[in-house]
């Protein structure tokens, strides 16, 4: 290394105080001890060579391992053969034994209804990805979609219907069942039927229910989400007459402003929103980024990602908006708006540098936040959260209205998600059971018993009346019904849905039902049709073919007869239909009489709920991947807990894992605090999901329920509760996270961030004036080694740091894609996690205000790899076109690869974790059928890591030997790669100077970690830019 290097020179605006805990940042000395150590404390417990063995016999094994190398690398890694399927219990024609087929579908886990392709291999579902024909979601889909195929293997769905006998329940048959609900449905005409459903994106499902209201005339619907846009949309008709907040481009707006609104996280459709929003964020069209301001009371995953970030109690909302309002309407004179008088006389109450005064605001960043919204009048966009109270949001449309905003709504587009979702009607219902005056509820597949957990007594006023309930495994719901009728997973089921005006999709089934459960549409069109049997599979198809046929097939003047129409759009997933929507958005004087200062009292803390950035309203708390994933921002896992700021938590002299007890509102909770940096004080976030009872193995008991904590019954919003009070009880309980895991921070590298600048950032207006910042100072690197020469492809992969959110979704995807385990909380505790790929979270500056950087970090597959010097056995080798391979059945477990690899990637199974998790959970026949066979199974004693999706390459060179070409770098997508909604992964052949990839890997911004070790690693980051003023660098 030359004597005058030094990386402070390489990042010029970085903090380099880098830390990812408070441990590290106050320099614990347990957490410097640690770091010395090359394992986390613990890691080694509770291992046993002679104990959990796998009893599998050398035959068997020998068996397998022949059958599994057969398999090996079959698969198909693009979209050409994607087709219709009908549900089948025999193996059709079209399956050929290792060769991949993909279905187009829908996934349904959310109300947006994204695009997907299912891959099936000997007609087993095995991956689900996004459908690049899908107009929305354009072939990307979230980490919940991902794992959804878990669910649908779950041991733990209900199997056969269920009818309460007394206290406890008698498995039964779909027609008694079907006999006694219909007899139920048809006496006490006068009382109501309560159909309770989430929101109901399906065109045909709509008309299935106005048909069962015809039948049944007292059937009243009731359609929620436990977070929804309810109160957003309730301010938006108060403004301009109309029932939806419109749709926003965000690629196309310079400055936004996100007011408590996480809309790159859980706010919204996220698929479509990080897409638009990253498109002004690609250094590779131009440097004209966007400037992103978020003021919020947590951390939130746009928080993360913004250029200015302030911390402000959401009850505080109201009056920083209108202090805006006061500074460019009043101040500057910059409204595009005619005020009247009425509303002049109430902003006249509020003044900005009152408000910076008051809570401690940066006046330099306001100074810029309103410079900007001014000098981009039409080209901003300020957004508030879906939280926040009503009187927030019309102030909100007001300040756009006044900047002259509206350009950036959808004036040609409107989505039908979230639409009339409310939880008010819930109260309403509660209200009428308790009169008595309702008859039957039909669960639809909802969970509506967790969901009002805040009730008193919600349980006995359920039980007023018959209890019907559609659900996939047993939760809090079924364990008050009266009938339990197990449902089909969604990739066992007929639909269709529309999200967006002009554009349909389809579901369709690409296995036959495991069990005996049935479609709740297709139970719902029996019930409508008075019968109890003649019940077939393709029943419900046949409706909704008879639906298109009438609706929408006659608005498209095809050519085609239906049939040939109606297998083309199962192939390709989605129709367009000729719709048109016109919007003007005319802002409604009348909404000024909603500008009303109040007096607050600003004492106690303030509760925010938040929905999971994992489980989302608690529906994915048995499905063991998502409860693994680390929380994008915290890091943890297996639990919700109490997020609060360093000062409060001194204040009632608290420590993270210390439990306390929340009031709010009269309602209380206990649960765990999490200090966290970047919290409001006195202010305590909890998310939502958790806590779940009377549920299967792996949801049953995780976390804490605050759902207890919602608030009904108020005007205002049910997510935040003013005027709680926090106390100490006592006790604690482990909340684990993974920030600390896997450090590079060993005694041969200590302050590593500081001293080898893994993390490089700078600002955009840095980046304009010199593009070779990052490189003014080279090491002068020696090769011990003579380089190998890469003659054909060499695979390599960049990832672009102004692009990539920290959310999660590759590694989930990774996970599906390669068989990775379950390991469980108390091995997470270990630093036994065995994701291949990790996103680290590194804060820089004070815990009040911190900055963040994010790094995805997986195997670099280094040319000069030090773990593959070290294997005694030779089990880590090098492929001639550049892979770092893993050699399973050769590995004996030394670790001695995992010690010397600098970049701290490789997981090694200290059990077979399939069979310790829950007690053999994995090992469960069912979920045997969701092994890709093009992975390997690994098992105990093995070490494992990042392998860049070999069996897609190997699928893909096959490929080409059969056509008779060469395999391209293009060939290839990795799963991650494939998963990223921004795009930020790129992966291909450096060999090929052609190619996007190469043109990342030789960017300006381009570097590699760790370059000083002379590894050579083949995976290189794009510094990310913070667009941030000239004055800062």
């Amino acid at each position: 290394m030359s004597d005058n290097f030094n990386n402070n020179d390489i990042n010029q605006n970085s903090d380099p105080n880098y830390w990812r805990s408070f441990e590290e940042l106050y320099k614990d000395e347990k957490t410097l001890k640690a770091k010395h150590d090359e394992f986390k404390e613990g890691v080694t417990d509770n291992f046993e060579v002679n104990k959990d063995l796998s009893g599998l016999s050398r035959r068997k094994f020998l068996a397998l391992l022949g059958a599994s190398a057969a398999l090996a690398g079959a698969g198909c890694s693009d979209y050409r053969d994607k087709g219709e399927i009908v549900p089948y219990n025999k193996r059709p024609e079209e399956i050929t034994l290792g060769k991949a087929n993909y279905y187009s579908s829908t996934c349904m886990g959310c109300e947006y209804s994204c695009g997907i392709l299912i891959k099936t291999r000997e007609g087993r579902p095995i991956k689900v990805d996004g459908n690049p024909d899908h107009p929305v979601s354009k072939g990307k889909i979230c980490s919940k979609g991902q794992a959804s195929i878990l669910d649908l293997y779950d041991p733990s769905r209900i199997q056969t219907p269920l009818i309460r006998r007394g206290s406890s329940f008698l498995s039964s048959d779909w027609k008694t069942v079907d006999e006694e609900i219909l007899k139920v449905l048809n006496e006490n005409s006068d009382k109501e039927i309560a159909l309770v459903t989430h929101t109901i994106v399906s065109p045909t499902l709509l008309n299935l229910i106005n048909e069962f209201k015809v039948k049944y005339p007292t059937t009243v619907v009731y359609s929620y989400e436990l977070f929804n846009n309810s109160i957003k949309n309730s301010a938006w008709k108060k403004c301009y007459n109309q029932d939806s907040f419109p749709l926003i481009k965000w690629n196309e707006a310079n400055i936004i402003l996100s007011l408590e609104g996480d809309f790159l996280g859980v706010d919204g459709n996220k698929i479509e929103n990080v897409r638009l929003y990253s498109e002004k964020r690609d250094v590779m069209k131009s440097t004209d980024f966007n400037r992103l301001y978020t003021v919020e009371g947590n951390l939130s995953l746009t928080g993360m990602n913004s250029d200015y970030r302030l911390r402000l109690k959401p009850d505080l909302q109201y009056d920083f908006v209108l202090s805006l309002l006061n500074e460019i309407v009043l101040v500057k004179k910059a409204s595009k708006l005619s005020i009247d008088s009425n509303a002049l006389t109430e902003l006249n109450k509020f003044s900005l540098t009152s408000f910076i005064q008051k809570n401690k605001f940066d006046k330099k960043v306001i100074d810029s936040l309103v410079n900007d919204l001014v000098a981009n009048k039409g080209n901003a966009i300020v957004y508030s959260g879906r939280t926040l109270n009503e009187e927030v949001h019309i102030a909100v449309n007001l300040l756009n209205e006044v900047l002259g905003n509206t350009s950036l709504y959808r004036d040609d587009a409107s989505s039908q998600a979230s639409s009339g979702a409310n939880l008010t009607a819930l109260s309403e219902l509660v209200e009428k059971l308790k009169k008595g005056v309702v008859k039957a509820v039909i669960h639809f597949d909802t969970n509506t018993l967790y969901h009002l957990s805040s009730v008193t007594n919600v349980e006995d006023s359920f039980k007023k009346a018959v209890n019907i309930t559609f659900a996939q495994t047993v939760n809090e719901t079924t364990a008050i019904s009266n009938f339990v009728l197990p449902t089909n997973h969604n990739f066992e089921s007929w639909g269709d849905a529309k999200v967006r005006n002009g554009f349909y999709s389809l579901v369709q089934p690409v296995i036959a039902p495991l069990y005996n459960t049935r479609q709740k549409e297709a139970v719902l069109l029996g019930w409508v049709s008075d019968k109890s049997a003649g019940y077939s599979e393709t029943q419900y198809l046949e409706y909704i073919k008879e639906y298109w046929n009438k609706n929408i097939y006659s608005k498209v003047n095809s050519l085609l007869s239906f049939d040939r129409y109606w297998y083309g759009v199962l192939h390709d997933g989605v129709a367009k239909v000729a719709e048109t929507v016109s919007q003007s958005f005319s802002f409604n004087t009348i909404a000024y009489s909603h500008l009303k200062s109040e007096t607050k009292s600003n004492s106690g803390f303030t509760v925010l709920l938040q929905e999971s950035y994992t489980l989302g309203d608690g529906r994915y708390a048995n499905n063991g991947w998502l409860q693994e994933l680390p929380h994008p921002v915290t890091k943890v896992t297996w639990d919700n807990y109490a997020a609060i700021s360093e000062s409060s938590a001194k204040k009632l002299s608290l420590k993270t894992d210390d439990l306390i007890e929340v009031n709010a509102g009269g309602k209380k909770i206990k649960l765990p605090i999490l200090v966290q940096p970047g919290v409001a004080d006195d202010l305590i976030a909890i998310e939502l999901g958790y806590g779940r009872k009377n549920s299967p193995v792996v949801a049953n008991e995780v976390g804490f329920n605050a759902n207890e904590l919602l608030n009904l019954s108020s005007a205002k919003s049910p997510w935040l509760i003013v005027g709680a009070t926090v106390s100490k009880v006592g006790g604690t309980y482990k909340v684990v996270s993974t920030q600390d895991h896997h450090s590079y921070d060993d005694s041969l590298i200590q302050d590593i961030h500081l001293k080898r600048a893994i993390i490089q950032e700078g600002t955009v207006e840095q980046y304009k004036s010199n593009p070779e910042f990052l490189h003014t100072k080279k090491h002068n690197l020696i090769n011990i080694y003579k380089d190998f020469e890469y003659k054909d492809v060499k695979w390599a992969m960049s990832i672009d740091l102004n692009k990539c959110l920290g959310c999660g979704d590759c590694v989930v995807a990774c996970n599906v894609e390669n068989n990775i385990p379950v390991v469980g909380k108390d091995q997470v505790a270990l630093g036994r996690e065995m994701n291949w790929l990790r996103i680290d979270r590194y804060y820089s500056g004070t815990p009040e205000n911190p900055k963040v950087s994010i790094q995805p970090m997986l195997c670099q597959h280094c040319d000069h790899a030090p773990c593959e010097n070290v294997c005694p056995v030779v089990a880590t080798t090098h492929s001639d076109d550049g892979l770092n391979q893993m050699v399973y059945n050769r590995c004996v477990g030394t670790r001695y690869c995992s010690n010397n690899c600098p970049y701290k990637v490789r997981r090694y199974n200290f059990f077979d974790f399939r069979d310790h998790f829950r007690k053999g959970y994995q090992k469960e026949a069912s979920l045997e059928l969701l092994v890709n066979p093009e992975v390997t199974l690994r098992g105990r004693g093995v070490m494992e890591k990042c392998t860049f999706c070999v069996q897609r390459i190997m699928d893909a060179r096959q490929e080409a030997t059969n056509n008779n070409t060469k395999i391209k770098g293009t060939d290839v997508q990795t799963a991650c790669q494939q998963a990223c909604g921004t795009e930020a992964i790129i992966f291909g052949d450096m060999n090929d100077v052609e190619s996007k990839l190469s043109k990342y890997r030789n960017h300006e911004l381009g570097y590699v970690v760790l370059e000083e070790l002379n590894v050579k690693p083949n995976v290189t980051y794009i510094a990310k830019l913070r667009n941030t003023f000239p004055e800062e660098v």
